[in-house]
């Protein structure tokens, strides 16, 4: 099997402390602030065996929708660069790979626009 685990499911704001703040009173997540690797300061929890992030918009790689939010739905594989290969045969162009320091990833739109990323981990 190529992928094998949902890791993580990010969302990416142009108000990230904002919509913590949200995700945190409303729906009383316990997001914390993050800082690792090369990524920017972002909030982060863990939901069972799912890491759930909110990461600022700026600086962050790949397409997003023109709205200004996007979630992502980031999956694991040991193969980032089978997973571009198996995409480009199925005719869909992946953006990257992108080294995020602590993993590296290639983006791309599901036939429904959902913006996906495939992490390979160090």
């Amino acid at each position: 099997m190529l992928i094998d685990a949902v890791s993580a499911i990010l969302l990416i704001s142009d108000d990230a402390p904002r919509l913590a703040a949200f995700y945190r009173d409303t729906l009383e997540l316990p997001l914390a602030d993050e800082v690792h690797d090369d990524t920017p300061p972002h909030f982060g929890c863990e939901i069972g065996d799912v890491h759930f992030a909110i990461h600022p918009s700026e600086g962050w790689p790949g397409k997003r929708v023109d709205d200004g939010q996007s979630p992502v739905i980031a999956l694991a594989t040991r193969d980032v660069a089978r997973a571009a290969e198996k995409l480009r045969a199925a005719g869909i162009e992946p953006n990257g790979p992108f080294d995020h320091g602590f993993a590296n990833t290639v983006s791309f739109r599901d036939p429904d626009g959902n913006l996906v990323e495939v992490l390979q981990f160090k």
